[in-house]
């Protein structure tokens, strides 16, 4: 099944095993800038896509939680001067 959002379409790839593995295979469409980012990224932080990808879902996870929560997310100096708040989309 595919789905559409934010300019990154996401096929779930049919399971054809009995038994599910540990890990699932999922395949991503991407926009040719959002597909450059992603290797930049990885580049950047000497990593896999896949693993771009890992730390990105960890972070939103952590961002809903905290939002839902009626928090606020920002960045901040180190010495707490608040640069700039993250707002989620929708």
């Amino acid at each position: 099944m595919a789905k559409s959002t934010g300019g990154v379409s996401v096929i779930e790839a049919p399971e054809t095993r009995s038994d599910p593995p540990a890990e699932k295979r999922l395949n991503l469409i991407l926009s040719a800038g959002a597909y450059s980012d992603l290797a930049k990224m990885a580049s950047l932080r000497r990593t896999t896509m896949t693993e771009i990808v890992r730390l990105a879902l960890g972070l939103l996870k952590v961002a809903i939680s905290e939002v839902n929560a009626n928090h606020k997310l920002v960045v901040t100096t180190e010495d707490g001067k608040v640069l700039k708040e993250l707002i989620l989309p929708g």
